[in-house]
């Protein structure tokens, strides 16, 4: 998602989705494009023991990410007209998928005890526009048991997305970055996430006891 709304309107949002009554766990991790989200996942998954299988769900899903207005609206290369694409309507897109994806995938792995490792889950949607219409539903997801944002600064974030072999041709700037790692901050805060950061390789040292908490009622763990 590449097109952060600059109004002077936005405001952190507090969610108070409901706790999950499920065996599983449900850990939420945020952050901007270029922060380590998806290198934590690998770690993740590689360090869990096998006592607690582990459920990646990526949002929004890979239908939704395949759709050509969304690959369009985030990628200026593709060469669609613009003018075509509506932002809110994608954006409401997005949401309601986090909503089935949460029925359909979620909460069957969280009855069956998985730890479910949900990358880009309620607060992402929030950056980049916090009016009702999509605060609103993003209510109805479940509360995770840990949140994640993962943090840098802005410039280095910037620059690490302009360095990938396949990145898409972004319509953002630095200034739209700048604002948008600055709410993620703000909403980490407002919604109680642990802040990682990355701005230097990291071996998740720090991230180790909010895990471990986390999965302490549960046999094994990170092993």
């Amino acid at each position: 998602m590449s097109h952060t709304d600059r109004s002077e309107d936005w405001t952190p949002v507090v969610l108070g989705g409901p706790p999950h009554e499920f065996p599983g766990r449900l850990l939420a991790i945020e952050g901007s494009d270029g922060s380590g989200k998806s290198y934590f996942v690998s770690w993740l998954m590689a360090a869990m023991s096998d006592d607690i299988p582990c459920t990646h769900v990526l949002m929004p899903g890979e239908h939704m990410r395949a759709y050509d207005l969304w690959r369009a609206w985030s990628d200026q290369s593709l060469g669609f007209d613009r003018s075509l694409i509506d932002d809110a309507g994608l954006k409401l897109m997005a949401v309601g998928d986090r909503l089935v994806r949460q029925r359909a995938i979620i909460e069957p792995a969280l009855r069956q005890g998985h730890l479910v490792i949900c990358e880009r889950y309620a607060l992402t949607p929030l950056v980049f526009n916090s009016d009702e219409i999509f605060s609103e539903p993003l209510q109805r997801l479940y509360r995770p048991d840990l949140g994640l944002i993962f943090d840098a600064p802005s410039d280095l974030l910037f620059d690490r997305v302009l360095a990938r072999a396949d990145s898409p041709v972004h319509p953002q700037t630095r200034h739209d970055k700048d604002v948008e790692v600055r709410r993620f901050r703000e909403l980490a805060e407002k919604n109680l996430y642990s802040v990682v950061d990355t701005s230097a390789p990291n071996d998740f040292e720090g991230v180790r006891p909010l895990l471990r908490e986390m999965l302490r009622p549960r046999a094994g763990g990170l092993s």
